[in-house]
């Protein structure tokens, strides 16, 4: 019966986190051209430019708040009450003193700063920047709050609901910013809406939860200052771990556009675009297993925690083998398809690139249950090391090989990580 349970609890997550990739895909296709429309690309281009800004403040939890959904599922899968509310409320202690700092820096930074010399933002004046991007910067701390929230959500033993929140948290965002845009050309009223959406449903949220899980609330009373030391090297060694990746993501676009063509930065990004649709799907299955991957270590199951590893696993291998087969039999078509024509599939390039898109899909999956349990720590810093290391020969390989020098060293990046992970995360 509880293994029953268990794979009904990750069926509606995975349900959850179908409905989330959704909710992304939709926003960011479907703002574009009403965006466009109602502003101009002047206006829009400007917008953009704001926006980016503060999405750098996206890690000033440094990484807090993921580790803390890790622990207090964990805690409440014991029955240990006490070490759920002290995570919590040290955490959020920790959110408002980052919160409070920030806001305060922005505000003299902004102040201090005249940002349409600083940026190309087409008709927007001053004023209008400025508040614009005291808004967002606004919008992204309440987030903060919001993520905390979804881990009490998580340690009440409602992953999907969490997900669903923040998933329709984002939904309602973009329709209020493209409903203001169809209204007024005023961009600071669009992100002044993003603000007042975030924080109604930060409020949305704490009440529902205040309903279904009245054992977790939020407060102050449990913050210890040992608690923030005890979780800082799980933390921010996770915070690296997502700023290397992100490297690894999105340095190869800069590194070909300094020693390449533009034609091998169009041929690296357009394939990399089609050969990374399989991580997303496989990202979908990961964080549908993590909740319950933790949730059994708390409770010392570790049957059933080996039981659902074999099954993720498997899924896992299944999943990669057919992405792969899938992308060598079709990739050549899709790519002339999807580009009309204009971009066509290169090798030994392609299959370098999908070699290492594969070992990433495949320590990703042995990784999830380690992460799940916070035990992730030497093998994220060994991780930045490994991507410092493949970022010099990177550099090496792209001045003779282009192209396929850096998806060379991608797959040395990856297939190298999937053996650390093999060796060290048993």
């Amino acid at each position: 019966m509880s293994r029953l349970l268990a794979f009904r609890r990750v069926g509606f997550t995975f349900t959850a986190q179908i409905y989330n990739q959704i909710v992304i895909i939709a926003v960011q296709l479907l703002q574009v051209p009403f965006l466009l429309s109602a502003w101009g690309a002047d206006r829009y281009g400007g917008w953009l430019v704001l926006y980016a800004v503060p999405s750098y403040l996206t890690l000033s939890d440094f990484g807090f708040t993921l580790v803390a959904k890790n622990s207090m599922v964990m805690h409440a899968a014991s029955s240990d009450h006490a070490g759920v509310l002290r995570v919590y409320h040290s955490v959020f202690a920790l959110l408002l003193v980052a919160a409070a700092v920030i806001l305060a820096a922005c505000g003299l930074g902004i102040e201090a700063v005249t940002l349409t010399q600083a940026f190309a933002l087409g008709p927007l004046t001053e004023t209008a920047a400025k508040l614009t991007i005291l808004f967002l910067v606004g919008s992204v701390v309440v987030n903060q709050f919001l993520l905390l929230l979804c881990a009490g959500v998580r340690a009440a033993g409602r992953p999907a609901a969490e997900v669903t929140w923040g998933a329709t948290s984002r939904l309602l965002e973009g329709i209020a910013t493209v409903a203001v845009a169809l209204l007024t050309t005023r961009v600071e009223l669009a992100a002044l809406a993003v603000l007042v959406m975030r924080v109604a449903c930060t409020l949305g949220l704490w009440i529902w939860l205040r309903s279904v899980a009245p054992d977790i609330p939020l407060g102050l009373k449990g913050a210890r200052l040992g608690e923030i030391r005890r979780m800082a090297n799980p933390s921010f060694s996770y915070m690296l771990l997502g700023l290397a990746q992100a490297l690894a993501i999105q340095g190869p676009i800069v590194l070909l556009g300094a020693v390449a063509t533009a034609q091998e930065t169009v041929l690296f990004s357009t394939s990399r675009t089609l050969a990374r649709m399989g991580t997303s799907a496989a990202n979908l299955i990961n964080y549908s297993f993590a909740p319950e991957y933790s949730r059994l270590h708390g409770q010392g199951n570790t049957s059933a925690f080996a039981r659902l590893k074999r099954i993720h696993v498997l899924i896992g291998i299944a999943g990669i083998l057919a992405y792969c087969l899938g992308l060598w039999a079709l990739g050549p078509y899709v790519m002339e398809l999807w580009t009309h024509g204009h971009v066509a599939v290169v090798y030994p390039f392609f299959a370098l690139l999908n070699a290492a898109v594969a070992a990433e899909m495949w320590w990703g999956c042995l990784f999830t249950p380690i992460a799940a349990i916070n035990r992730h720590v030497r093998l994220s810093y060994l991780f930045v090391g490994l991507t410092a290391v493949c970022a010099v020969l990177a550099y090496s390989w792209a001045l003779s090989e282009g192209a396929t020098g850096i998806a060379a060293a991608l797959l040395l990046l990856h297939g190298g990580m999937s053996v650390l992970v093999l060796v060290l995360g048993r």
